[in-house]
Formats: C-alpha cells, sequence, structure tokens
C-alpha cells in the first residue's frame, strides 16, 4: 500500500475538486484504519470480519463496517457465502495492487 503514501506533488486538478467538494475527498483517500486492515490483507487471499478481527485487533463491527466500506470504494472485491445453518457471510478479497 506504499503507493498511497508516496510525497509527490498531487495533481492541480485534484486539488481543485477536492476544494469544490470536500465532503467527498473521505470517499477516495482511506484512513489510517482502512490502511491497517488492506495490509493484512495478501494479494488473493479471502477473508472474513472474523479474521480480520482477530488480526487487526478490532471489533467484529467496526471490522465488517470497514470492509464494507473498502469494497465500495473498489479496494477489495465482496462475495456473499451461504451458511450451513442459515445466514450469510460476506468474504473479503484484495484487488491487485
Amino acid at each position: 500500500m506504499s503507493f498511497l503514501c508516496q510525497n509527490t506533488p498531487i495533481n492541480e486538478a485534484l486539488i481543485t475538486a477536492a476544494r469544490n467538494c470536500p465532503h467527498q475527498v473521505v470517499r477516495v483517500k482511506p484512513t489510517k484504519t482502512q490502511l491497517k486492515v488492506l495490509d493484512a490483507i495478501k494479494n488473493g487471499e479471502s477473508v472474513t470480519a472474523s479474521q480480520m478481527t482477530e488480526r487487526c485487533d478490532i471489533s467484529q463491527s467496526f471490522t465488517s463496517t470497514l470492509l464494507k466500506g473498502l469494497a465500495e470504494k473498489g479496494y477489495l472485491t465482496r462475495k456473499v457465502d451461504s451458511r450451513a445453518f442459515g445466514g450469510v457471510e460476506f468474504i473479503y478479497s484484495r484487488m491487485g495492487f
């Protein structure tokens, strides 16, 4: 995830867009906690919220919210898996960066 933390100049068009719609910047830039979760998932690996809770020492409900948000931003893919005893579980995979 080092590509997200580079100290290179930011494109002027991006700066202008961020100034025009500052409330939208959060939708693009991952938070430190989101980066921590992304770093804990290997490329090509499939994980559940329960697994990430143990790896990152974050509550399961917060982990689920983080993973869902990362999937909505396009950093992860999200698949539904039906459980044997009813209910569903979401499986997340990291996009190839």
